[in-house]
Formats: C-alpha cells, structure tokens, sequence
C-alpha cells in the first residue's frame, strides 16, 4: 500500500518490504483501460497534439489523472509506472534522469536525489497549490528535503502504519498504545497467540523501540539505536513469542488472516483497513499509537535535466489540487496532503481516505534510512530463529 502496505516493493526502503498496494482494486476500469489504450506512454515519445510531452515516472494511480492535467495544461502527459522508490532512484542515477521529467518517490529518496544532484528547487510560486498542506509535511519538507535555502520535493499523498484490531473484542476507548503489541492480556481480552507483527526488520524493530520510549532515535537524519538499545529491542520481541500469531508480510494475507479471525491485534498500515471498509467490514478499526506512528509520503521532484521544467511544476501543482488531489485520494485509497482536497469527496470517503486531523499527524514520524542498519538486521534474524 504504495505503500503491506500497498502495491509497490519498496523493500529497501527501509520501511516496507512488500508492496503497499497490492489489494488495490480501484486501478480496476479506469486504470485498466488506460494501460490498454497506451496512456502510460513511451519515455521520448511525442504527444501527437503539438503541445510539450512531458513524461511522468510514478505509480500507476496517477494515471487516472491524465485526461483532467491535459484538460488544465496545454500539455500531454505520459505516464511510466513503477513499483519502486529505489528503482525510480536507481533508474535516475543511471541516466534515466533524461528521459523523465517529473518522478514521485518516497519521501526518504528524495534526500538521495538531491545529494546524488538530479533534481531541481520548487518554485514555489508555480506549486501554489503547496500554502495549502498540512502542516506536519510542511514542517517534513523543510526538514528533508531542504538544502541552502532551497527545497527540492513536494509532498503529494500520504499513509502512516500503527497497528489494527478487533473493536468487537479491544473496545475503541482504549489508550492507543504499541503496549498492546507485547500484552498477554489487554483491558480484559487474552492476547496469547492473537498478535500479529510485521515480517521486516524495520517496521517491527521500530514498533517495538518507540514501545520502549527511545523516540530520541528517530529525531535525527537516520534513525540510531545504540548497541545497547538494538539488544533490547530484540529480546522485547524475543519476550513477545507467546503473544505471537505469526509474523505477516503482504496485504491481501493480512486482510485474509485479520477476517477469518486468527488474530485480534495486528502491526499494520492504515491501507490494509480502508480496504477492508471499502469492502463492508466495519469492526476493523486502526489505531495511531501515542508513541507516534510511522508515516510515508510520496513526492514530486522535477529532473535537473527536464526541457520543460516549468511546465512540469505546473503538472505537480495539479497532483495536489484539491478536485484532482482528490480523485487521486480515491483510485489510491490515500489522503492527499492537501486537505482542501476534502470538499471534493463525501461523508464516506472522507472517513476513509479524506478528512484526517491534523492533531493525528503531530505524531508522525517520517520514514528514514537506518544508522547501522547490519546490526538491526542481524538482531532480526536472531528474534525470528528464537
């Protein structure tokens, strides 16, 4: 669930191994058919209509946007999709850099591509559409992905991962808290064998250090846990095992194992929930954790070497407004970071996708790279051959 955690294999990104919109079934008509007609395009082909081409690497959803951009802009846009922030990166820094105009990877790439130089600054004039996002990314962009100045992304849409559970069994009154993850026994139900935990290192690990309170970990560019503090995220997950389900890592199993009732409690994205409201299953509920919640978010950069760098901040500027801002949330099942995004879409939607508050994004915590990532991984092992 682009990001499960959605539909695209964001493994070495540090924060989701398995895609994180595999279940996405929205891509379904509209999506589909615009594959078929060749809407995504060839890289370095022409448009046909006398206006600019502009070629977009991103994922599939956006697609679905193309017929309203074309409408808006004097442009033709040609959508590539990808499954991958790091194959974006990586196809960049090879020389892909200029074929592309516009690319929308995660967040924590795009600090890579502005060491690696291959992007160009906002002008923020032309991304107008930019005053208008939440804060909490805001105050992420400035952080990430500012450099002398000068900033180099623009958040688009966004997910966050906490954990799920059962409201037929764990009331929703209870204090929201990773406590529940490692409990034998929460506000009266047996949790013994009834959780489930994210099968990657750095999803569980970090569920479990913000459990143990070294939220100071994760303040700076990567996030370090010392030596001390790794051993004791892995005996706290070693300790866990009797609560333990079973570790999962797609999806669609999650969705499958969380209905059938083999567990009450489960680490998860918010994606894997919207999909189960989506499909009439209303006793699933997701909880942001106090201890804060990881979140990711996809952002639009523009290559150094795009012919056409204005207009393509014009096209990103669309991504975000809030009638296609909105219709993007709805193919993806992911709030916009624009919340003007919200008028567009109905009481449902809202609840789904939409209206998110921003009291529930103070708590976020962006993804980033691991300070001595071997030694995480190496504690991971350990805990899962325990």
């Amino acid at each position: 669930m682009g990001r499960s955690n959605n539909g695209r294999d964001d493994s070495d990104k540090n924060n989701a191994s398995t895609p994180r919109r595999t279940f996405l079934k929205t891509t379904g008509a509209a999506g589909a058919a615009g594959l078929a007609a060749g809407c995504l395009g060839v890289p370095g082909s022409g448009g046909g209509s006398g206006n600019p081409t502009l070629n977009i690497l991103t994922w599939e959803e956006y697609a679905d946007l193309k017929k309203e951009i074309e409408k808006r802009l004097d442009v033709t846009v040609k959508f590539k999709k990808s499954t991958s922030s790091s194959k974006m990166f990586t196809g960049w820094k090879s020389g892909k850099d200029k074929q592309f105009d516009i690319a929308v990877p995660n967040n924590n790439y795009v600090p890579k591509m502005m060491q690696a130089d291959l992007v160009d600054p906002v002008p923020k004039d032309i991304v107008s559409n930019q005053k208008n996002i939440y804060d909490t990314f805001k105050q992420f962009s400035e952080n990430q992905f500012t450099k002398d100045g000068k900033q180099y992304g623009v958040p688009i849409r966004f997910g966050w991962y906490g954990y799920s559970y059962d409201s037929r069994k764990i009331p929703e009154s209870h204090d929201e808290s990773y406590e529940v993850l490692f409990s034998d026994k929460y506000q009266g139900t047996d949790l013994k064998g009834e959780v489930v935990m994210y099968d990657n290192h750095f999803k569980a690990m970090s569920a479990t250090a913000l459990y143990l309170g070294y939220e100071d970990a994760f303040e700076g560019d990567k996030v370090s846990l010392s030596e001390k503090q790794i051993e004791k995220v892995k005996q706290t997950l070693i300790d866990q095992k009797p609560s333990l389900q079973g570790y999962i890592s797609a999806d669609p199993t999650y969705i499958k194992q969380f209905r059938q009732g083999n567990f009450v409690v489960g680490q998860s994205g918010r994606n894997e929930i919207v999909e189960m409201w989506s499909s009439g299953d209303k006793w699933p509920k997701m909880a942001a954790p106090k201890e804060g919640s990881l979140a990711w978010f996809e952002s639009a950069v523009v290559s150094k070497k795009s012919e056409n760098k204005e207009l393509a901040w014009k096209v990103i500027n669309e991504f975000i407004a809030p009638k296609l801002g909105a219709n993007l949330a709805k193919v993806g099942y992911s709030p916009s970071c624009n919340p003007k995004t919200q008028q567009h879409l109905s009481d449902e939607q809202n609840d789904m996708y939409g209206s998110i508050k921003p009291s529930k994004l103070q708590d976020f915590i962006p993804f980033k790279a691991v300070e001595n990532e071997s030694a995480w991984k190496k504690a991971w092992e350990q805990v899962k051959t325990a």
